[in-house]
């Protein structure tokens, strides 16, 4: 047996896979049959989906058809392999080209999937809005710490002065190591590299050292102060 472009195939059906006794015809009259070439592990996932579903082939289909918009991707052809490559029996109402069937049936899968659902136009494009907005505010809140965010400082730091105006302190004499671990976990993930709003390496590498020598002015000034008796 040969499929119409002249390469052998396996014919995949209900019928056939042993599934159903035959296949039905769906959709408003008048049906016709469909050969649709597509890869035999595509063919089998399209049936094993239309088992669970307790329908047959033709029937998924047309529901497919009637849901999935154009422009889902099309799985594509089969493989040139003869065992890779399958044929889809299926009646369905005339006007239907084999990629629109293979559109249709790769969207069934897809929202076969957990978590996937169809929803109405207008809901998502109330959602498209909504995620429109939040990257607009989103790009808007990292100009504006931008703007506000200190710059690195030539060299390496070495004044405690400079690391309190760093972390936003009035001087070196109004914090407490409590006070410094918070403002660093503060500002962390505003400047880090890979997740920040304002993503800057030489800015966090400048805060890793301010918080250490903030902690070490700390634990040096107030060596014999009551802070230290409540360390371990």
């Amino acid at each position: 047996m040969t499929a119409p472009d002249g390469y052998p195939f396996a014919a995949l059906t209900e019928a056939d896979a042993g599934f159903f006794p035959s296949a039905r015809s769906v959709g408003a009259p008048p049906a016709i049959p469909y050969r649709v070439s597509c890869a035999r592990v595509f063919a089998e996932a399209v049936v094993r989906l239309a088992v669970r579903r307790g329908t047959d082939l033709s029937a998924l289909t047309a529901a497919a058809l009637l849901l999935v918009p154009d422009r889902t991707p099309d799985p594509g052809t089969p493989p040139q392999d003869d065992a890779e490559r399958a044929v889809l029996e299926l009646r369905l109402p005339p006007g239907y080209s084999d990629a629109a069937i293979r559109r249709a049936l790769a969207a069934a899968l897809a929202l076969a999937e957990p978590g996937c659902r169809l929803m109405p136009a207008e809901e998502a494009g109330r959602l498209e809005g909504a995620v429109e907005t939040l990257t607009y505010r989103n790009k808007a809140l990292a100009h504006a710490l931008e703007r506000v965010a200190f710059r690195p400082l030539d060299g390496k730091l070495t004044q405690v002065r400079d690391a309190a105006q760093m972390f936003g302190f009035v001087n070196e004499w109004c914090f407490d190591e409590d006070r410094v671990v918070k403002r660093f976990r503060e500002l962390a993930p505003v400047y880090h590299p890979d997740t920040g709003v304002v993503a800057c390496r030489d800015r966090m590498a400048q805060l890793i050292d301010a918080r250490n020598l903030l902690i070490n002015h700390v634990r040096t000034a107030y060596r014999s102060g009551p802070w230290t008796q409540r360390r371990p």
